[in-house]
């Protein structure tokens, strides 16, 4: 359907809103929406309930939405409260509110600047945190950036690059208590770490800094640093 067939719909005060395809939906008051939808934009001002699906070119949640089935959009942008329970697929994830994600994220490029707990997986080619997020299951990115302003914690961490840094005190990201990156495994190319609490860290050329605590760093290049080392060895490089 062209871009001229799509009707646009707005909820200003309270209603419904059924499922098909769209231009902007919009919902400025109290929204639910019921089915499916295939959208230009979503743009949440309001509190919105989803019940379908949602795909959408651009999503923006300034209010309250939740999503009661999988989303994907090429991007969206998170800057009040969100609730997703079911899988994510999106070129731009951008969380500079308070987000939860029952089910597992493959982004582009995901950036956390708020609040974020993801039940599943997360895939991305970059990943940059400067707030506070758990991931319950594998963080796998080409890129990883990490600030820490309050505990971070994945079960699992992979990337070419992983760099995981203090966060510095700025007026909009203050810090949250406990400022620890906590993971059972991190394994990547080239690693930097600070603040990090893991079993393993798996890598080939690997740099520790400052107030880590890691039983075992396995590397194939270099190892620099070893402060809050239990045990590290050199091992063979992989093919």
């Amino acid at each position: 359907m062209n871009d001229a067939a799509r009707p646009d719909t707005k909820v200003a005060g309270a209603g419904d809103i059924s499922g098909g395809t769209y231009g902007d939906v919009t919902i400025a008051g109290a929204g639910t929406v019921r089915g499916d939808i295939d959208a230009n934009a979503l743009k949440v001002a309001g509190t919105a309930e989803m019940q379908g699906k949602v795909v959408a070119k651009t999503i923006k949640v300034s209010g309250n939405a939740t999503f009661a089935d999988d989303v994907q959009a090429s991007e969206f942008v998170v800057s009040g409260t969100s609730e997703m329970r079911a899988g994510v697929g999106v070129g731009l994830l951008k969380i500079a509110g308070a987000c939860t994600i029952l089910g597992s994220v493959n982004a582009q490029r995901l950036e956390i600047r708020g609040t974020t707990k993801i039940g599943g997986d997360v895939q991305a080619e970059q990943f940059d945190a400067a707030g506070v997020f758990s991931v319950g299951g594998l963080l796998n990115a080409g890129t990883i950036t990490i600030k820490l302003y309050g505990g971070c914690d994945a079960h699992d961490i992979g990337g070419e690059t992983i760099d995981v840094r203090l966060g510095k005190p700025w007026a909009f990201l203050p810090f949250f208590g406990d400022r620890n990156l906590t993971a059972d495994t991190i394994e990547g190319d080239t690693i930097y770490l600070e603040n990090t609490r893991a079993k393993v860290v798996r890598g080939a050329n690997v740099t520790i800094g400052p107030d880590c605590s890691i039983d075992l760093i396995e590397y194939s290049g270099s190892l620099v640093g070893s402060a809050g080392v239990v045990s590290s060895r050199k091992v063979a490089a992989t093919a």
